[in-house]
């Protein structure tokens, strides 16, 4: 019986995330990733075609242990570097041999909804990709389990801060990722140039907020937009993942550190300032709610607030582009989170399961993701063998990952918390008044922590 009332509950939390996601128009996760796996960014590459994969390594059928594996499908040039690990990994591991099955992510429910079709039928695989700031989700309704017990500290080291505290719940850890995410302000270096304004090359020298707002409105032309934040993505992920640092930086949260408050929280002081920061923004002109798809890459933005993915489609645009670290108040704060893998309660092979997940995450494992997608890698001594991270641009993104990255707030709620946040951002753009919208989320989001908080 209590795999069953798992069962339900766990497709009544993907029916949730679906919702949240296709309801507001917004993506997963990092709400654009790579121009990949979460539809804000760029175009998508070729991508292959959902279902089992060939890998050069088959079955003996004398292997100990066989483990089912689903990756999320997002481009060509990631998926070929996920079939290449796996292949590694069967010939490596005698005893066990992995099965791997692309699921389509267009970026809306699709992956989702394959989740939910599994947890019905209950054929849910060994090993899964999973949205990493919903995780607690998934967790708490008994679909993923924790690998504390075949996971050594030396291992878990390894990783770069923020992918431990995505992967952990309630002081245990359930996942873990090889790629990282960031959100970076852009810079048309032309236009800063033109307008005397000196650009920020490390941490140290990150722009204020009040810096951004003037700046901003110095390159404001009549063509021109100061600033890009992207809200063409839609009114979803996209905006928690992007807009959360504002309020952590201002000293804020979005909810408890344990998950079970809000109220005090996402209508505190210091969250009503952020979200007034935004309003202010808009209010003068410096940002559009209703920006082109290409606004900052064609010139029409000096700057942009932006995922990885950014800078793939402005070296392509073929603009004199540059990076700096995101704008703070009082404390340097950068978004972070992306996939990440997890094991399923269905799994009979629990410390073999972790092997793999160790094995895809790894430092050649983390390189090869990094070299496919344009993301940061999750490991930290992948960002020292790699060359690009260790000069501008892409230093400004290690650091951030390394230094200042903040995964988005670990409750199983998490799917009304996140769309809460991001309608309380969309209303502050459009000039709303921020502390009435927010009181309204406030109470939608108690609602919702009443299923939880028993």
């Amino acid at each position: 019986m209590k795999k069953i009332t798992y069962m339900f509950l766990g497709l009544m939390l993907l029916l949730a995330v679906a919702a949240c996601s296709n309801g507001s128009g917004g993506a997963e996760s990092d709400g654009g990733n790579a121009g990949n796996e979460e539809s804000g960014g760029s175009e998508t590459s070729d991508t292959v075609e959902t279902g089992e994969v060939d890998t050069s390594v088959e079955a003996t059928g004398d292997e100990d242990v066989v483990l089912e594996f689903w990756i999320h499908q997002t481009g060509e040039d990631e998926t070929n570097a996920y079939i290449e690990l796996i292949d590694g990994f069967n010939k490596e591991h005698e005893d066990i041999h992995v099965n791997a099955e692309v699921i389509i992510d267009d970026g809306a429910s699709a992956y989702s909804d394959s989740i939910n079709a599994a947890l019905v039928a209950g054929n849910l695989p060994d090993v899964m990709a999973i949205d990493g700031p919903y995780l607690s989700s998934f967790a708490d309704a008994g679909v993923i389990q924790p690998i504390d017990d075949y996971v050594d500290q030396e291992t878990v080291d390894q990783y770069v801060d923020s992918i431990i505290q995505q992967g952990t719940y309630q002081d245990q850890l359930y996942s873990l990722g090889a790629m990282e995410a960031s959100v970076m302000l852009y810079y048309n270096k032309d236009i800063l140039e033109e307008e005397g304004i000196e650009p920020a090359h490390s941490l140290d020298e990150a722009w204020s907020w009040d810096e951004l707002l003037e700046n901003s409105k110095k390159m404001t032309t009549e063509d021109r937009y100061g600033l890009n934040l992207f809200m063409n993505y839609g009114v979803g992920e996209w905006l928690t993942f992007m807009g959360a640092p504002l309020v952590w930086s201002n000293g804020g949260d979005l909810i408890s550190e344990d998950g079970k408050e809000v109220d005090g929280y996402l209508n505190s002081p210091e969250t009503l300032e952020a979200l007034n920061y935004v309003k202010e923004l808009f209010a003068e002109g410096v940002v559009t709610e209703s920006p082109g798809e290409m606004q900052f890459e064609e010139g029409k933005a000096a700057l942009a607030l932006g995922g990885p993915w950014i800078a793939v489609s402005a070296e392509e645009a073929g603009i004199n582009w540059g990076m700096m670290p995101y704008p703070y108040k009082d404390e340097k704060v950068s978004p972070s989170g992306s996939m990440a893998y997890a094991i399923t309660t269905n799994t009979e092979n629990p410390e073999e399961a972790t092997e793999l997940m160790k094995w895809m995450t790894n430092e050649e494992a983390t390189i090869k993701i990094s070299e496919a997608t344009g993301m940061p890698p999750a490991q930290e001594s992948a960002f020292e063998s790699m060359d690009k991270f260790n000069e501008l641009p892409w230093s400004v993104m290690k650091e951030q990952v390394i230094e200042t990255a903040h995964a988005r707030p670990s409750t199983p709620a998490y799917p009304v918390l996140t769309d809460a946040f991001a309608q309380s951002f969309h209303a502050a753009a459009l000039g709303e008044d921020v502390e009435s919208v927010v009181e309204q989320q406030v109470s939608r989001v108690e609602r919702e922590l009443k299923r939880f908080n028993k």
